[in-house]
């Protein structure tokens, strides 16, 4: 038993990491391919690892292809994509190949797991290069690759990353910073003009622009390259970020006008999302006051109340959460242009928030998120569905649970 463990435990060492480590990725000319090594996870997101996967699986140099790629997961395991692709890892962490390249997509990143920051960390020790996309960045990040740098991530998660590592600059003006050894992608698509980056600077110019004709990609490395020769901005600087911190300290009156000063102005969605990020972060004054001003700013939006509803009930405000709930629900009532799945999500989210704060008989709450890990796990609903915080679908619970 003790040797069986010794040898589980030694596996990953002696397959990520070799003496020494090897320079940073370059374009020197080489026989055999670089491998490439594809992480994922339950709940990866689909482009984020599809998008680089077919980059380096296209791309060509003088000895024919140039990388030979292959998924690797924490077990061999199926896992699911978007909850409809279904993909079977080829290696597990404990017996992958080397990489030289490692692709950190997001998705559901499982961030906080110790052995996957421990293979990170073993392989970018060895590797020429570990690329993340999205918020594959938090991965990075939680394996202490990223400590001084400048980073970026999907503009949803750039708040979050912003306060969760405050060692990090995060930038949103990027479509990937690259930093040498790391690299990180903004979201989704992005990390295919990440990935066509890192083949122009090991194969060359033209290599990168045959890989992005053969996909017929409509890659654009002018646009890319004077969109970073701007200054960074940092996460602060965006206007909704100016707009959550001046509802905080001048009132929803004062920013709801500044915000319909704007020449472009976020939409409700972009709002929304921004709020839910900063919830995320652990800044709930900065949430709860920019989730005011969508309510304003969106006065007929049940979404928009029943969102300001979840902060309150996160934040522990239970009358203002019941409030707001009570409004959404009657909001409900009068829209006519939401899809009808949408409208029962909302209801199923904001009438379940009414009996978990006392206004019904607890024993109806029969549903529950997957779980998937997140504040949702805790909360109780009234109906089946998706849930309304992760959109993973719900289980039915036993009796007692």
């Amino acid at each position: 038993m003790l040797h069986h463990s010794l040898l589980a435990a030694l596996l990953p060492l002696l397959t990520c990491q070799t003496a020494g480590t090897s320079a940073p990725v370059s374009a020197e000319p080489r026989t055999a391919p670089r491998n490439v090594a594809i992480l994922i996870y339950e709940g990866v997101e689909l482009l984020d690892f599809a998008g680089p996967g077919e980059v380096f699986s296209a791309a060509h140099g003088p000895a024919g292809r140039a990388f030979h790629v292959f998924t690797v997961a924490k077990t061999k395991e199926p896992v699911r994509s978007q909850r409809f692709v279904t993909i079977t890892p080829e290696f597990s962490i404990a017996d992958c190949p080397a990489p030289d390249l490692v692709v950190i997509p997001g998705g559901n990143v499982p961030y906080e797991d110790h052995e996957l920051q421990d293979w990170v960390r073993r392989c970018a020790g060895s590797s020429e290069l570990v690329l993340s996309v999205c918020n594959g960045a938090f991965l990075a990040a939680q394996a202490g690759l990223l400590d001084g740098l400048e980073v970026t991530t999907h503009h949803g998660s750039l708040q979050a990353l912003s306060a969760n590592f405050p060692k990090l600059t995060v930038l949103t003006n990027r479509r990937f910073v690259d930093s040498g050894r790391v690299m990180t992608c903004a979201g989704v698509s992005a990390g295919i003009d990440g990935a066509l980056h890192v083949v122009e600077r090991l194969l060359g110019a033209q290599a990168a622009k045959d890989t992005a004709r053969y996909m017929e990609y409509e890659w654009r490395p002018a646009e890319i390259a004077a969109l970073h020769a701007q200054k960074g901005r940092l996460v602060t600087e965006g206007d909704d970020s100016k707009l959550a911190q001046s509802a905080l300290q001048q009132g929803v009156p004062t920013a709801l006008a500044e915000y319909r000063a704007l020449a472009e102005r976020p939409s409700e969605a972009e709002l929304n999302a921004q709020a839910y990020t900063l919830l995320s972060a652990k800044k709930g004054p900065e949430a709860r006051a920019l989730f005011e001003l969508v309510v304003a700013a969106f006065p007929d939006s049940p979404n928009a109340l029943d969102s300001l509803s979840e902060a309150c009930e996160r934040l522990g405000d239970a009358p203002a959460a019941l409030r707001h709930a009570d409004s959404a629900v009657a909001k409900l009532k009068l829209a006519k242009d939401l899809a009808p799945e949408r409208a029962a999500g909302i209801e199923n989210s904001s009438a379940s928030r009414l009996v978990r704060l006392g206004k019904g008989d607890m024993k109806t709450l029969r549903f529950a998120c997957g779980p998937c890990g997140g504040d949702c796990d805790a909360l109780r609903f009234l109906a089946a569905g998706p849930c309304p915080s992760c959109k993973m679908d719900m289980v039915a619970l036993n009796v007692g649970e």
